[in-house]
């Protein structure tokens, strides 16, 4: 009887595999990496028992280990008599074996401080201020979640935003929190400045420079010292008379002679723009593909961007008993009732974490124009992404969105994990005594059988 296997097609496996990230909502559960990166070989626990262990990969460690034992057996106990005491062979073997563990655990102290260098590195991401004051006060003064005192002077961005429930545009403040590298996650609204390097990969959604463009240097990466340009994604030409989430005036254009009519954007108008499509300015909106007017392209998100992972459990369990947000996160991804009125914001639909620095593909799916309309997709390639280990050229200030972070950015996955020191000389050096031993085999074999057949 023949079994037939049903084979998942490449569709389904992209659709499976591909993220959904909202804007300026952290992921903080599996898939989704944490930002830190590690380039060190041992931890605390690790370091002893990893360290000895890379010493007696030369055979030379273990012939004397060898002898040593023996030695120890024959002058400690009554199987045999030996004349000398063993610690004239393991006394040098613990000393040449402590230098060489000293050593290790030197150079491995020295990335493990690289890595702290990288990992707390101040960097800025954009948040409302009630959620940031807010936490102020809830994590008190042992680690108080502040503002970015060079950025603004220090204050707050007032923008209005405009809702569904009122025709008036209510204001809110825009802050500017002062993060380490590490606390970056994906969804997060990074502001990065000139000369900065890019804490993770982001989506480019607006800069200082005329039609949201700028520049990058990327001889970290790649080597190449040119700098390369990057641009803001920008929208299919729309029908005159139609008008889009973006204003013609931001890094979104409906066509290109709108983007070099635009000019370089305000700082201000930037974050108003963006905070009018995200969890910025509506922290209770809907993901944009669930938008009823886009019937034939609902996803099931259900199956998208999660993973039962012991860490994703805990993470589940600690913002059950903290009181966390998980009631506004299920809304967010919940399905949209006939009739309902949901304010949506926009959504960034990825391939999945790769190698390929020069390429990358996704959509970005904004909210509708107006009630009842559909929800328009932008697509992206990689003009439109900076990559981590980039530096900002030329170019005062630019704000993205995360979309990899940590061990999952194209840097990271392009690295080498760091290697076992284990040279040349070290592997003639073990070939060698694979011989010394093989000879003295033969030379005890011979001297024993000569031996025998002269006392016959």
């Amino acid at each position: 009887m023949t079994k037939h296997v049903r084979r998942t097609s490449t569709a389904e496996l992209e659709t499976i595999e591909q993220r959904i990230i909202d804007f300026g909502h952290s992921e903080l559960n599996p898939p989704f990496a944490d930002n830190s990166v590690s380039t060190s070989k041992y931890t605390l626990l690790s370091f002893f028992p990893l360290a000895v262990r890379e010493q007696f990969r030369k055979n030379g460690n273990v012939y004397f280990l060898c002898i040593g034992i023996l030695m120890f057996l024959g002058y400690y106990t009554p199987l045999f008599d030996s004349a000398i005491t063993p610690w004239t062979t393991l006394g040098p073997l613990a000393l040449v074996v402590s230098v060489s563990v000293a050593q290790e655990g030197y150079t491995d102290l020295k990335r493990h401080r690289s890595d702290k260098v990288t990992n707390f590195h101040p960097c800025v991401v954009l948040r409302r201020a009630e959620e940031l004051d807010y936490g102020q006060e809830g994590r008190g003064k042992k680690n108080p979640r502040k503002r970015n005192t060079e950025v603004h002077r220090g204050k707050d961005v007032n923008v209005k935003i405009q809702t569904d429930s009122t025709p008036q545009r209510k204001k809110i403040a825009i802050a500017f929190e002062s993060v380490f590298r590490m606390n970056i996650h994906a969804g997060d609204l990074v502001l990065v400045r000139n000369r900065e390097m890019i804490p993770a990969d982001l989506v480019l959604l607006a800069s200082s420079n005329e039609g949201g463009s700028a520049y990058v240097e990327t001889s970290s990466i790649d080597g190449e010292t040119n700098l390369k340009l990057r641009n803001s994604p920008h929208l299919p030409a729309k029908k005159p008379g139609e008008s889009t989430a973006f204003s013609s005036s931001g890094s979104l254009y409906n066509s290109d002679e709108d983007s070099s009519s635009a000019g370089a954007e305000s700082f201000r108008h930037a974050i108003e723009r963006i905070a009018n499509i995200s969890t910025l300015g509506h922290p209770d909106g809907v993901c944009s593909l669930l938008n009823p007017a886009n019937a034939n392209e609902l996803p099931n998100l259900n199956s998208l961007s999660k993973k039962i992972t012991p860490r994703g459990t805990f993470n589940h369990i600690w913002q059950f008993l903290s009181g966390g947000t998980t009631a506004v996160d299920d809304r967010r991804r919940a399905p949209v009732k006939e009739g309902e009125r949901v304010q949506f914001i926009a959504t960034l639909t990825s391939e999945p974490p790769n190698t390929h620095v020069n390429n990358f593909s996704g959509k970005l799916t904004l909210p509708p124009d107006t009630e009842g309309g559909r929800s328009e997709h932008v697509p992206l390639n990689a003009e439109n992404i900076l990559l981590r280990g980039a530096a900002l050229r030329n170019t005062e200030w630019v704000i993205g969105l995360a979309c990899f972070t940590g061990a999952d950015t194209k840097l990271v996955m392009n690295s080498v994990a760091t290697p076992s020191k284990f040279s040349q000389l070290d592997r003639l050096i073990n070939r060698i005594v694979f011989l010394i031993l093989f000879i003295m085999l033969i030379c005890v074999c011979t001297l024993g059988g000569l031996a025998v057949s002269v006392n016959n």
